[in-house]
C-alpha cells in the first residue's frame, strides 16, 4: 500500500508518482545498472511501506549481498542511493506549485521518501556486513588450517590449491606468551569475557603490522604466529623491518593485551616450520620458567636466544604491570586446542 489511502487525499497520488518516479530509468549513469537497481528497490520500499514501518523487500538485500561478493565498494550503493533521493526531492519540490493550488500536501510523501532512504540504506548496509562477515569467517578457518599443515608439515601444497592461499618460500615463526592481565587476576564470572576481549584486542594490534597474509593460532594466552618472507635467508630482524614481528610490533601487543609479552622469533625456509615451531615455543618455555624479562627473543642459527636490544626500549614507552614469574601462564604447544 502507498501513503495512507483511507482519506482519498491527493497526497496518495503524489507518493503513487513518487513510486513511478523511481521506477523510470535514469539515463546517462555510468553504473546504469546499479543505479536501475538502486532505484527499484526505492520503488518497491517506498510501495511495500504505510502508514507503520514495514521490513525492507528482500530484493534490498540479495542485491547488496551480491554488490558484496562482486567486490562493489558499499560507498557506491549508497551514493546511488542518496542521488536517487535526491533527485526524487527535486522532483516533489517541482511539484510543490501544483500540489498547493489543488490543495494536495507534500507531507506525506517526503516523509515516506525519509522512511524508504532510512530502510533501504540501512539494508544495504547490513547485507554488506553480513556477507563480509561471512567471507571473514571462511578465511580465517582455510587460514587456521594453513597454519596447522605448516605446524605439521603436511599437506601444505594441496591445502593452498584449494584454499587458493599462497605459501611462502619462507616463514618467520613466532611463539608468544601473553600473561594474564589485571582484568583476568581479577577472577570472577566476567574472566573468561575479559580473556576473549584481550584476544581480540592483540588479533586487531597485529593485523596493520603484519598484514594479511601473516597466519596465527592464538589463544588469550599466547599461540604461534606465522609471518610470510620472500627468502630463507630474511630473518626479519633490525629495528626497519617491515612486516614482522618486531619490538615495536611487540609493543603494540603489550598496549593491546594490557600486560607485557614475551615471544621467541625464528626463520627459515617452509620446510623448516614445524621444527622451528618446536625450538621456538621450548625457548619460551625456558623463558617464562627461568623468570628472564618480558620482550622479543630470537633464535640463531646456533641456537642461542638473544634478546632483541630493541624491544628493551620499546617496552619502556609505556609502564605496564608486571607480573610474578610465577604466575605466568605457558603457551600451548603447537598444535594444541
Amino acid at each position: 500500500m502507498v501513503g495512507s489511502k483511507a482519506a482519498g487525499s491527493g497526497s496518495a497520488d503524489l507518493e503513487a508518482e513518487l513510486v513511478a518516479h523511481f521506477r523510470c530509468p535514469e539515463p546517462g549513469s555510468e553504473t546504469a545498472d546499479m543505479v536501475t537497481t538502486v532505484r527499484h528497490c526505492l520503488a518497491a520500499a517506498a510501495q511495500d511501506l504505510g502508514p507503520r514501518p514495514a521490513a525492507a523487500p528482500a530484493a534490498i538485500s540479495a542485491a547488496a549481498a551480491r554488490w558484496a561478493r562482486e567486490g562493489v565498494a558499499l560507498e557506491s550503493v549508497l551514493t546511488a542511493c542518496h542521488d536517487s533521493a535526491r533527485g526524487a526531492f527535486e522532483f516533489l519540490a517541482a511539484r510543490m506549485a501544483g500540489a498547493a493550488a489543488r490543495g494536495e500536501t507534500l507531507a506525506d510523501a517526503t516523509r515516506l521518501l525519509g522512511r524508504v532512504v532510512e530502510v533501504v540504506t540501512t539494508a544495504a548496509a547490513t547485507a554488506y556486513l553480513d556477507e563480509h562477515r561471512i567471507v571473514a569467517r571462511e578465511h580465517q578457518t582455510s587460514a587456521q588450517t594453513m597454519v596447522a599443515a605448516l605446524l605439521s608439515g603436511h599437506g601444505v601444497s594441496a591445502l593452498a590449491r584449494k584454499s587458493g592461499l599462497r605459501v611462502a618460500p619462507a616463514y618467520q615463526v613466532v611463539a608468544l606468551a601473553i600473561p594474564p592481565n589485571a582484568e583476568e587476576y581479577a577472577g570472577g564470572p566476567g574472566v573468561v569475557s575479559a580473556a576473549r576481549r584481550k584476544l581480540r584486542r592483540v588479533q586487531a594490534a597485529l593485523g596493520p603490522p603484519l598484514g594479511s597474509r601473516s597466519l596465527s593460532l592464538l589463544r588469550a594466552d599466547g599461540g604461534t604466529v606465522l609471518i610470510p618472507l620472500e627468502s630463507a635467508h630474511d630473518s626479519g630482524a633490525g629495528p626497519a623491518a617491515a612486516g614482522v614481528m618486531s619490538a615495536e610490533v611487540l609493543h603494540l601487543v603489550a598496549e593491546a593485551a594490557d600486560v607485557q609479552p614475551t615471544a621467541a622469533v625464528a626463520a627459515g625456509a617452509t620446510a623448516q616450520v614445524p621444527e622451528l615451531a618446536g625450538r621456538t615455543h621450548e625457548a619460551l618455555d625456558r623463558l617464562c620458567a627461568g623468570g628472564r624479562p618480558p620482550g622479543l627473543y630470537r633464535i640463531g642459527e646456533d641456537a642461542v636466544l638473544e634478546p632483541d636490544g630493541f624491544a628493551r626500549d620499546s617496552m619502556r614507552l609505556r609502564r605496564l604491570p608486571r607480573v610474578a614469574p610465577g604466575l605466568r601462564s605457558r603457551p600451548g604447544k603447537p598444535g594444541a586446542a
